[in-house]
């Protein structure tokens, strides 16, 4: 079924049906806010059942967990708001395309009519794109479903009584399968993979069509089933906010494979198209004046390829691309204990966001470069000034990665689902052997050892900068390459807005004294 779920209710904090949980309740007098350092390897992990985890959680904690997760609050400026959203985001998408398409990253009046008689015809779908985008979003659920991997378990959600869901992580074989794929149709002609950047305006325009769809038939299908969850008896703000928490079509949980499967994977192959296309300029200009392509030697002759004549900014940017898509990947068991996938709905922002606008806005840097190569005014830099932003985009990565990585592991570890691996690559740092927490009342443990200890938002700050540094790539001649980093900057803002928001109203005190034990928010010291 498209929403299949389970109910379940919270009666006092008690479940009033029996699941396999690792959540073990106790009373509120149990537990006391206190700072400690546990390992993984501990005599605690060792004691624990099989229906058990290490996370404690008291009878207030449940009750406070089942209020939370079932309390209606209007953000981002309520319905009116809402709307706004959506009929903004495809519009400026749509205007920042033309721009970077017709204009060379220029920001012409968007209330010109001449600007949108001369760009529709630049974004209009095509049945060639329509192929394209519908084709690539039905294989991946196809090897969502099918290539092996490991299964792992969600946290606890309130309202299936506690109840944790399973999730089917295969992140890595897909991906690499689709390398191989894409690489044998490149090759053999059957799809070069130039294909991609040269109808990228049409395809876009058929991502933010099937996201409306995909959000429009997810709403009526949730209402009709009666699978909603957390309505706010406004139309436009639970389409936009979603009314089904868990949609699921077979063992592929939709929230999950649409924000890691779709949107990082589509982003790397428009950096990879447009670096393959770059390169493809470049040696045929070199043929235009008489000069042969340049060929790199290997084994004292044995192997012979054609130099790679792409530009550094576009290497940068697939670089960068491909350093997140693979993260995604490899840590894929961890995305389920994540809070999109725990509490945020399947809606307009999710659906909307990860089909259409994530691939198809953060790639401005990458079009940009790309445009201005055409043009035959490439964006060049000096040697010290692409080496300084490569090592910026690699420290930024490596914080970003084993923070995150650090994060995910120790919620984990403490429910006991956990489990080891070792998909390429394992950085340094990424588990923390005895971390030190804020025991909370609740039950819940927060994390302050690790990066989490330097600064509460650590991971975001090395977000940031890695956004930052897919703008400088591009040099200052346009706004647009910056428009990722700084509608990044106002998203993440936000998001700690609400995520401070929650933890006081759920934890209290405790959530107190862990701002007490880590006062920064993004950079120590300063704030």
């Amino acid at each position: 079924m498209l929403l299949q779920s389970e109910r379940g209710s919270w009666r006092g904090g008690l479940r009033q049906r029996s699941y396999r949980s690792s959540t073990k309740i106790t009373s509120p007098d149990s537990v006391t806010p206190v700072v400690r350092s546990i390992s993984s390897t501990s005599s605690e992990t060792e004691s624990v059942s099989e229906d058990e985890s290490f996370s404690v959680v008291t009878r207030e904690g449940a009750k406070k967990e089942v209020a939370c997760d079932s309390k209606v609050v209007y953000e981002f400026g309520g319905p009116v708001g809402v709307t706004a959203l959506m009929v903004g985001f495809p519009v400026l998408m749509s205007y920042m395309f033309i721009c970077l398409a017709l204009h060379q990253g220029r920001l012409p009046n968007p209330l010109q009519l001449e600007f949108w008689k001369e760009g529709i015809p630049a974004i209009t779908p095509t049945a060639r794109a329509t192929a394209i985008y519908l084709t690539f979003t039905v294989f991946q659920y196809i090897t969502a479903a099918t290539l092996p991997g490991i299964k792992v378990l969600g946290l606890p959600v309130p309202s299936l009584g506690g109840k944790q869901l399973e999730y089917l992580c295969n992140g890595v074989a897909t991906w690499y399968f689709d390398l191989v794929l894409v690489a044998v149709l490149h090759n053999t002609g059957a799809f070069p993979i130039t294909s991609v950047v040269d109808e990228i305006g049409p395809i876009m325009s058929v991502a933010m069509i099937w996201a409306i769809i995909v959000t429009i038939a997810t709403y009526i299908v949730g209402c009709v089933s009666g699978r909603t969850h957390r309505m706010s008896g406004s139309v436009p703000y639970d389409i936009f906010m979603g009314a089904v928490l868990n949609p699921r079509i077979g063992n592929v949980d939709l929230k999950m494979w649409s924000e890691i499967r779709i949107p990082w994977k589509i982003l790397f192959f428009i950096s990879l198209s447009a670096a393959v296309k770059d390169h493809e300029i470049n040696v045929a200009r070199r043929l235009e004046t008489g000069l042969s392509p340049e060929v790199w030697s290997f084994f004292g002759g044995l192997v012979n390829m054609n130099a790679i004549q792409t530009s550094a900014p576009l290497l940068f940017m697939l670089l960068a691309h491909c350093l997140y898509v693979n993260a995604c990947m490899k840590g894929e068991e961890c995305i389920p204990t994540t809070w999109d996938i725990f509490y945020e709905k399947w809606g307009y922002m999710l659906i909307f966001w990860n089909l259409a606008g994530v691939p198809f806005s953060y790639c401005y840097s990458t079009l940009y470069l790309l445009n201005r190569s055409v043009a035959n005014d490439p964006v060049q830099h000096t040697r010290f000034f692409m080496t300084f932003l490569f090592l910026i985009l690699l420290a930024a990565y490596y914080v970003w990665d084993t923070a995150n990585s650090q994060k995910n592991r120790f919620r984990m570890q403490q429910r006991g689902t956990y489990v080891e691996r070792h998909t390429f690559p394992q950085l340094p740092w990424g588990t923390i052997k005895n971390p030190t927490f804020v025991q909370t009342k609740h039950g819940n443990k927060l994390l302050t050892g690790g990066w989490w200890g330097v600064a509460r938002k650590i991971h975001y700050t090395a977000d940031l900068i890695m956004a930052l540094s897919w703008g400088l790539v591009t040099g200052f001649d346009s706004y647009i390459p910056y428009f990722y980093v700084t509608f990044f900057t106002v998203v993440l803002v936000h998001r700690v807005g609400r995520d401070h928001i929650h933890c006081k109203e759920k934890y209290g005190a405790d959530f107190e004294e862990y701002c007490r034990q880590v006062p920064y928010t993004f950079i120590p010291f300063i704030f």
